[in-house]
Order: C-alpha cells, then sequence, then structure tokens
C-alpha cells in the first residue's frame, strides 16, 4: 500500500472510531446531548455560588468567566482520564486485530473535542445574549483550541502507553486531576495569587489556555501576556514527547496487555 493509501486507511479508520465514540456516548441517555451542556452548567452553578459570595473574586459575569474555564477544563480532564487505561481496557481488541493503536486514543479527544466544540458554541450564544463579543477575538479563537487539543492528544498518549506497562498511572492521574484543577486559575484569578508565584502558575499549560480563552471570549485582560508562551510551548513538547513514547511502546503492546 502506498503511502497516501496508508494515510487515507488511518484517517478513514480514526474518523469510523471517533463516530462510535461519539453515538456511544449518550446513547440510551434520555436527555442525549444537553448533557454536553447541562454538566459543567450545573457544576458551574455550584463552585459559582460558592467563590462568588464566599471568596473575593471581582470579576465582571463571574458566572461566564467559571463557565468559559469549566468547559476547556472538562474536555481535558475528562479526555486524559479516560484515556489513561484505554489501551488496557481493550485489550481483546488489540490482541485479535491489527490497526493503528494510537486511533483508540485520538478518537476519544476527537469524539470528546466535538463534545466540547457544541458546548462552545452554545455559550457564544449566551455571549452574545448577555455582552459583546469582540469578533476580530474569534479569529483568533482557534489557536488556543489547537493548543488545548494538541496538550490533551499528548497527555492522553502519553499516560495511555505508560498504563499498559505502570499500572499505577491510572492512579496517579485519578489522583493528581482534582489537584490539578486547583492549580489552574478556573475558580478564581490569578490577581490572587501572590505575583512572585505566578511563574509557577505560567509552567501549568491549562493557564496559559484558559486565560487566552477568557481573553477571546470575554475581553478579560491577561495577565503575564510574556509568561502566556511558557504554557503554550509546553503543550507542543508534551504532545512531541507523547507521540514518541506511545509509537515506541506501542511496539510491546501484546506482551504486556
Amino acid at each position: 500500500m502506498s503511502w497516501g493509501g496508508r494515510s487515507k486507511y488511518w484517517w478513514d479508520f480514526l474518523m469510523a472510531m471517533t463516530e462510535k465514540e461519539i453515538k456511544a456516548r449518550y446513547k440510551m441517555a434520555i436527555l442525549g446531548f444537553v448533557w454536553i451542556f447541562l454538566n459543567p452548567l450545573l457544576q458551574m452553578a455550584v463552585i459559582g455560588v460558592v467563590f462568588q459570595f464566599f471568596v473575593p473574586v471581582k470579576v465582571d459575569n463571574y458566572f461566564l468567566f467559571l463557565f468559559t474555564g469549566l468547559l476547556a477544563w472538562n474536555f481535558f480532564s475528562y479526555t486524559v482520564t479516560k484515556n489513561t487505561p484505554m489501551i488496557v481496557n481493550e485489550r481483546m481488541l488489540i490482541q485479535k486485530a491489527k490497526f493503528p493503536r494510537e486511533a483508540i486514543i485520538l478518537s476519544i479527544v476527537f469524539s470528546n473535542l466535538f463534545h466540547y466544540l457544541i458546548a462552545l458554541l452554545l455559550l457564544l450564544l449566551i455571549i452574545l445574549v448577555t455582552g459583546k463579543i469582540n469578533w476580530w477575538f474569534l479569529v483568533c479563537l482557534p489557536l488556543p483550541l489547537f493548543f488545548l487539543t494538541i496538550l490533551t492528544s499528548g497527555l492522553s498518549l502519553l499516560f495511555s502507553a505508560l498504563n499498559v506497562r505502570y499500572r499505577d498511572v491510572n492512579f496517579v492521574v485519578q489522583a493528581v486531576m482534582p489537584l490539578w484543577f486547583y492549580a489552574t486559575p478556573i475558580v478564581y484569578t490569578l490577581n490572587l495569587i501572590p505575583q512572585k508565584l505566578w511563574v509557577l502558575f505560567y509552567l501549568n499549560p491549562m493557564t496559559a489556555i484558559v486565560e487566552w480563552m477568557r481573553y477571546l471570549l470575554l475581553g478579560i485582560g491577561i495577565s503575564d501576556l510574556n509568561r502566556l508562551w511558557w504554557g503554550l510551548i509546553l503543550s507542543f513538547i508534551l504532545f512531541i514527547v507523547g507521540t514518541i513514547v506511545f509509537y515506541k511502546e506501542s511496539k510491546t503492546f501484546d506482551d504486556w496487555v
């Protein structure tokens, strides 16, 4: 098979896996796709009430501020957490058939990205009704979405590959995700953190992505533009590392699963 043929086969297989994942997620659910928006909406209501009235977060339209961060975070955390044990969970499929192993992981990334984009469109409609949108900013929106996708893909590939050999990785990811949530300025602004600690927060790639998304959607200023690129560059590095580790480890998946 030529390179072009292999490429088409890889893409067609990935799209078929993604379509299957999208259909399976809300199968037999009465509310179906409504859960795409309902889950983060309920989170926003509970967390928003607590932080709006008991923590001094001084932001205009705090609930939109919170909702924007929650949508990005839910896509990231749900995808990485679900993908980490996925190669082990699909051991029967891996042992029986020859196919691109990364398709298992990337199909979940793309299916969750599909759901995230739907929720993002609904958020844009709310922003249109309740405030103003800078249409020039929206032109730049695919950039943070791109970095969010490659960060999520890179960590999904990395953790899923390592979990095949070291099953503790799944437990570590489940333990770290709640801590990572509070280490990312989703429910608070960086202005509440001493400025000397900002360097640590900007080493978290999700900080740069969430701050950039809010700036483009809500016009809320970025705390430190110079350090914004640290997290974005780190996202790209993690994607490269995750891809290399996955392809290296995938050669021995059959032995370990």
